[in-house]
């Protein structure tokens, strides 16, 4: 276990245009690894699972894979002492297995975290994977030093035209590169607000799925019998919000799912075709919301501080129907994807200029809503810019919006961002540079961050990374900027990854 610990996942490979069957049996735009590096910096990573092992269909085979990486972030700020500037250490060991045929096969992503405490016990102190430890219904195992996550864990079946699985799945709905509105079923990981991997923003949920292959579409079916929470930072976690108002301290109550019961099942379906080179999806979902609904609920007083207020996340069951969209001119993939769901809930807002009118817990109700991605991919042909150019250059952009029909409810926490990414490398793929924008045009706010990598061509990899964040703010929660409570959250990445075999 010492040895598995010690792994931990590379960051993807440098894209390139490739047509390839998706999860759901249609042919749609993928970054396909270029066969000679195993990392991709895109948003959301989406490959084939089934053609990624060569597995006989008559004799069982075991296939599976490692990837381990040193995290390292070291908080910018230049008043602090560098132990207590040094916010994450970390090791991080996935290993990928399937064994079984390629008709039947059991399938297995674990991800190990855990921070070294034999190299410095002080660092991570800020850097809580759990308050305290526990397990979670998705097989996610925490405590304050170590976490693992039995992201994937199944038993995939395949008969004719028929695919069954049951156990923890991740659902890869939508196309947006960024922010899927029409992916229903998994819960995020918002410990690190955007700063994981897109493999690792996704957590499995328990659920059993079907999906039937016809001759001019499929169809995917899902079950979800327990709802699973999302995974938020504690109280006084470096990525949690410490105060609001510019004096309140906040605090996090436990995220805690809702009940076990019938009331609480999950239910989803996708219908997919391809139409003249178009990829169309329509579907939809009832069940418990994936969207955690942070409703202050208390105020909280201790000694020697100001009064504080109780954030309490809290989930609904909801309706939701959606659809997506993808095609191809030329060097350029579009794509968009629309959800509405008519209720929603919503917390009702509050007027915070005169907080002796505050009532506690803040009131929540039912609400039409919508949310909708529009994005753009363009691959850059470099090799006519520079000659000899091998890399594989891509630029993105996309625009996010989220909102609720009436106006008496405060805005959703994520919404109005305008991101923009751009991918290159050089010099035989060994050099790779990727950068990332994301602007918060509502109020003000924006990230950047740009990271540069070398890749030594023997499943070795260094990369360098910084993550500015800036938003616009006068101590005022109904008008400061999202990215406002995290300027003072400016680091610096130094991470070392491995793959094999």
């Amino acid at each position: 276990m010492f040895w598995l610990a010690g792994l931990m996942v590379m960051p993807p490979a440098a894209a390139k245009e490739l047509f390839l069957p998706d999860s759901s049996g249609v042919a749609r735009l993928y970054a396909q690894d270029d066969g000679e590096s195993e990392e991709s910096w895109d948003y959301d990573e989406d490959w084939d699972l089934e053609s990624d092992f060569s597995v006989t269909d008559d004799s069982p085979d075991l296939t599976w894979r490692v990837n381990v990486a040193f995290e390292n972030y070291v908080n910018t700020n230049q008043e602090l002492h560098f132990e207590d500037a040094y916010e994450k250490q970390e090791v991080h060991t996935q290993l990928d297995l399937k064994y079984g045929t390629g008709d039947r096969y059991l399938k297995s992503i674990t991800d190990i975290y855990f921070f070294p405490k034999f190299i410095n016990e002080d660092i991570g102190d800020d850097y809580p994977y759990s308050a305290e430890s526990r397990t979670h219904r998705n097989l996610r195992i925490s405590s304050e030093s170590s976490e693992i996550i039995f992201r994937e864990l199944y038993y995939n079946w395949l008969i004719d035209k028929y695919r069954i699985r049951i156990g923890n799945q991740v659902y890869p709905w939508g196309t947006a590169d960024f922010l899927n509105s029409t992916s229903y079923l998994n819960p995020n990981d918002l410990r690190e607000l955007i700063l994981k991997e897109g493999d690792e923003l996704r957590l499995g949920v328990p659920s059993a799925s079907a999906m039937i292959f016809f001759s001019d579409f499929t169809m995917e079916l899902v079950f979800v019998p327990v709802h699973t929470a999302p995974a938020i930072p504690s109280t006084g976690h470096f990525w949690a919000v410490k105060e609001v108002e510019g004096q309140y301290p906040v605090y996090f109550d436990e995220s805690d799912p809702m009940d076990a019961s019938s009331e609480n099942f999950g239910y989803a379906a996708r219908v997919s075709r391809t139409y003249r080179g178009m990829d169309l999806s329509l579907s939809g979902y009832h069940g418990p919301d994936n969207d955690q609904l942070l409703v202050p609920f208390r105020t909280v007083l201790e000694p020697n501080k100001s009064v504080g207020i109780m954030i309490q996340p809290q989930y609904f069951v909801v309706d939701y129907v959606g659809a997506d969209f993808s095609t191809t001119y030329e060097d350029f993939a579009f794509n968009a994807e629309v959800a509405y769901s008519p209720n929603k809930h919503g917390i009702i807002e509050q007027n915070t200029d005169q907080p002796q009118t505050l009532e506690f817990p803040y009131d929540t109700e039912e609400t039409d809503y919508l949310s909708y991605s529009l994005g753009v991919n363009y691959f850059i042909p470099m090799q006519k810019l520079l000659p000899g150019h091998a890399g594989d250059s891509l630029f993105t952009m996309e625009w996010y919006q989220a909102t609720y029909f009436e106006d008496k409810f405060d805005s959703p926490q994520i919404t109005d961002l305008l991101s923009f990414q751009f991918q290159d490398s050089y010099f035989d793929k060994r050099v790779k540079v990727w950068l990332a924008t994301v602007f918060e045009t509502r109020r003000g706010g924006m990230i950047f961050w740009p990271k540069l990598g070398y890749d030594f061509k023997n499943g070795f990899e260094v990369e360098v990374g910084y993550v500015g964040i800036n938003g616009r703010g006068e101590g005022d929660y109904d008008k400061d900027s999202l990215f406002y409570y995290y300027r003072e959250n400016d680091i610096i990445m130094v991470n070392f990854t491995y793959a094999f075999p």
